[in-house]
């Protein structure tokens, strides 16, 4: 903790040598009362961050993002989990002829917000995710990637992934750490451009190591389409390939078919009385070599998932939503309703509510007692959670 102060300390000063520099202070703080497995439970939980960005520039901009997880609110230990994460921090500079980024973020491949099978970086496909942030899919690596324009609306881009450094400990019980061979590298680019009004990305990966997330390491290509036909449309399909010698070491590795995924969505904003917007999205993943019946177990990988939301904007500064991940093949969905308020400047009251909907064995159990780890929260999450709390950026 003396650390994150000591970290702190240092920032504040740096950031006030330019006025021009932007730092944003975000900070979010919840009151959650949910099912356990006898009982309801109360827990207070939320997060601060701190976002230093350069001033925008036509040649070089920087951006350093910080995030805070109080975990003493949860009356665990605070060595088990980290309680400060470098969330972003990087550089974009502009050359002439190419652009290039050095550091941790996020890049944007293939289209989706829920389910986008072009992710092959991030892999932002697992269905039980969290509904109520307001980023769903956020991870961010350390990266260096080169982006060439060849246009108005036309790239390629190439990148690389350094693989994570392996923690352990020598004869007398220290910590050790040490470098990843150049064989566990991630490496690839990806094309992109735009013709009779539809834009066509296109790519490949060589996942070298689970840095990023937890598929298959090997080859991995991935074709993206997104266009209008009044909304919104995006088309993704990508592969996960494993190497032979992958597959001499682990014969269980899955066939190159079961890897095949194909995302579809579409997105609609209609503008209601010039002071309402009504935002309609719906996007399906496809899986089409797993499993096309009810496996009775939790963990069954489906061929077939639905994402829909509904989402209400006033020109009074209040929102609603209504979002909810449906597996039809096993008859089961997690629902979450949400309302917000933009009270102030920069405030925002905020209430959730989410329900599982599924029987003990589904992928949205009503009853998760076997799934999720108690350790934290004293007690699992069973069925239902409501949440109410503030969002206040400054």
């Amino acid at each position: 903790m003396k650390k994150i102060f000591a970290l702190a300390l240092l920032l504040f000063p740096l950031a006030a040598l330019s006025a021009e520099v932007q730092t944003v202070s975000s900070l979010e703080f919840y009151n959650t009362v949910y099912r356990g497995i006898d009982e309801f439970y109360y827990v207070p939980s939320g997060k601060a961050s701190l976002s230093f960005r350069a001033p925008r520039s036509s040649n070089v901009y920087g951006h350093t993002e910080l995030e805070f997880y109080p975990m003493d609110l949860y009356g665990g230990n605070p060595a088990d989990v980290p309680v400060l994460d470098v969330k972003r921090a990087y550089v974009r500079a502009r050359f002439p002829g190419f652009r290039m980024t050095l550091g941790k973020t996020r890049l944007a491949w293939g289209q989706g917000s829920v389910f986008n099978a072009g992710d092959i970086l991030f892999g932002s496909l697992n269905p039980v995710l969290d509904l109520t942030q307001s980023e769903l899919r956020s991870d961010t690596a350390w990266l260096t990637s080169v982006n060439v324009p060849l246009g108005n609306f036309s790239f390629v881009e190439a990148v690389i992934l350094p693989p994570a450094f392996v923690m352990g400990e020598d004869k007398d019980g220290n910590t050790t750490v040490s470098a990843e061979g150049l064989d566990k590298t991630s490496i690839g680019g990806r094309f992109y451009f735009l013709a009779g009004g539809i834009k066509f990305e296109g790519g490949y990966l060589y996942k070298g190591q689970n840095t990023v997330d937890e598929g298959v390491v090997g080859h991995r290509p991935y074709i993206s389409l997104q266009g209008n036909i009044g909304p919104d449309w995006y088309l993704s399909s990508s592969l996960a390939i494993p190497t032979e010698k992958q597959r001499a070491d682990n014969p269980t590795l899955a066939d190159w078919k079961e890897s095949w995924i194909i995302s579809l969505g579409l997105f609609h904003m209609q503008e209601i009385n010039r002071n309402n917007t009504l935002n309609m999205r719906l996007e399906t993943l496809f899986l089409p070599y797993q499993n096309w019946e009810n496996q009775g177990t939790m963990d069954a990988v489906y061929g077939f998932y639905l994402y829909p939301e509904l989402s209400w904007v006033t020109g009074s500064g209040t929102y609603y939503s209504l979002q909810s991940v449906i597996s039809p093949l096993d008859a089961s969905a997690m629902i979450t309703g949400g309302a917000g308020w933009n009270i102030f400047q920069g405030f925002y009251l905020i209430a959730y509510a989410t329900f599982m909907v599924g029987d003990d064995a589904a992928t949205f159990a009503w009853d998760r007692s076997d799934v999720w780890d108690t350790d934290i929260m004293g007690d699992t999450v069973n069925g239902m959670s409501f949440m109410a709390g503030i969002r206040y950026t400054f």
